[in-house]
């Protein structure tokens, strides 16, 4: 039998890096277990300072947070017609890195800054556990941009955490179609009580409530076993609503949106997204069918020479996101 053919460079490094990117999520877990029973006492004394209970019923409502929070769906919000005006082949979802946008953009000099912060890609914090930095180093190997050995699908990619189903995804922000992904993709993933561009102000000016404490980015990510996280850090307006869900005054499915702008709970997915393997509805909204593609800055039309969208273009998004929906044995649903 003949042997194998011989793996090149770059084919090992991308094995490697996938390998590796699977420990960003075991670190963050590691760093945050000494304090996650301190974490989950404040956490619970905050249901009450905030006044949505009383210290008699403080655990139990936690315990519902939490169960709503381990219950929710990870969506990820799209603009139908640019996905969809072409049939689309895709197999799979990448992230900013992988998409090959330039590293010289402001957006992603911020966002490799932000991802540095959460998970220590080219600044690793030491550690004397030798298994710890080994793990550590090959983060660095891989994780850093711009470096020879920088592998893009090392770097996570993103999704709201969308406890309230909300009809139009947890982040129509960006799009009031979106996709549901499978739940599995929790469990390889981290989180962020907001956007993760977000904490650092976020927590600069609520500092008072955590007793002048200076937090940055890195201390409050979480693994989806220490989500007390979120509820001890995620912003009032959203605690709020993560009670009326769990108490059962507001009801799953009942809101177009949560609270609009960038006041969500974020996914890092550390793990390459399939549609056929992990992705599991398509739902389409009508609103962004109407509303046409988002047109680049500088171009005048939608696509080519088009620059009138009409009901033929709405009625080629859907043919052909119901088209990808079969292909890759998604649910598809129409929504608002």
């Amino acid at each position: 039998m003949a042997n194998p053919p011989t793996p090149t460079t770059a084919e090992r490094n991308a094995a490697l890096g996938r390998l590796a990117r699977n420990e960003t999520v075991g670190l963050t877990n590691r760093r945050q277990l000494e304090s996650y029973d301190f974490v989950e006492d404040l956490a619970v004394k905050r249901l009450v300072t905030q006044k949505l209970c009383t210290a008699a019923t403080a655990d139990l409502v936690y315990g519902g947070i939490l169960k709503l929070l381990e219950d929710a769906r990870l969506t990820i919000s799209l603009k139908a017609p640019n996905w969809f005006y072409h049939e689309n082949t895709s197999k799979t979802y990448g992230n900013f890195w992988e998409r090959g946008v330039s590293g010289a953009s402001s957006d992603a000099k911020k966002r490799d800054a932000a991802e540095n912060s959460m998970f220590g890609y080219s600044n690793p914090v030491t550690d004397a556990d030798p298994k710890v930095k080994a793990a550590q180093n090959r983060l660095l190997t891989f994780g850093t941009s711009p470096s020879a050995t920088f592998e893009p699908a090392m770097r996570p990619r993103y999704a709201a955490v969308d406890f309230a189903y909300c009809i139009n995804g947890g982040l129509s922000k960006y799009g009031k179609s979106f996709l549901v992904l499978k739940d599995h993709m929790k469990h390889n993933s981290t989180f962020t009580h907001c956007d993760s561009f977000e904490v650092d102000m976020d927590l600069m000016e609520r500092k008072d409530e955590y007793f002048g404490t200076k937090l940055n980015l890195q201390d409050v990510a979480c693994s989806f076993f220490q989500l007390g996280f979120i509820v001890l850090f995620c912003h009032p307006a959203v605690l709020k609503k993560l009670h009326a869900y769990a108490t059962r005054e507001a009801k799953k499915g009942s809101e177009t949106n949560l609270l609009g702008g960038m006041i969500y709970i974020e996914a890092q997915m550390h793990a390459d997204i399939q549609f056929s393997r992990d992705v599991a509805e398509l739902n389409i909204s009508g609103q962004d069918c109407a509303a046409g593609p988002v047109s680049h800055p500088k171009s005048k039309s939608f696509f080519g020479k088009k620059t009138v969208w009409d009901n033929d273009d709405i009625a080629r998004v859907k043919k052909n996101a119901k088209k990808f929906a079969a292909s890759n044995g998604l649910i598809y649903n129409d929504v608002p």
